[in-house]
């Protein structure tokens, strides 16, 4: 499960908005040595990026996200879920992609970012997008590989 969260983290901190807490660390005085402690605000910002993705996914698909959630902890990806309700995984992808740059212009727009980090925001986007859409829980490789 740590696992299935870790490598969906990237991809929902950039589609839900986590970047508004990334610029703002990345504007603040320099970060005290990484603790536990320190690491909370991330992961709850990762976290809550997460249940974004995965509510605007479900949404797309015609569910509940309980219900989207249930199916991914079984080992299904996203597209998988879409094929089986008959939906094409490009009007999943376009409202992540559409929700993603929402939360990257809002984050310009309160100044946040600059321009430039924005615009690799929306470059990367859809790399990150796919990696949520295709990932199966189980289907990683181990550390180190």
């Amino acid at each position: 499960m740590k696992k299935f969260i870790a490598s969906t983290m990237l991809a929902a901190t950039i589609v839900g908005g986590g970047l508004t807490v990334a610029a703002t660390a990345a504007t603040a005085a320099p970060a005290p040595a990484k603790t536990e402690q320190a690491a909370t605000p991330h992961r709850h910002a990762r976290r809550h990026a997460l249940r974004e993705a995965v509510k605007t996914s479900a949404e797309a698909l015609g569910m509940k996200p309980k219900d989207l959630v249930t199916e991914l902890k079984a080992g299904k990806s996203v597209a998988d879920v879409a094929k089986e309700k008959g939906v094409d995984i490009a009007t999943v992808k376009a409202a992540l992609t559409a929700k993603g740059n929402a939360a990257i212009d809002k984050a310009l727009a309160a100044h946040k970012i600059d321009a430039a980090k924005a615009a690799k925001a929306k470059a990367r986007l859809p790399k990150a997008i796919d990696r949520f859409v295709n990932f199966h829980k189980g289907a990683h490789k181990p550390a180190g590989n």
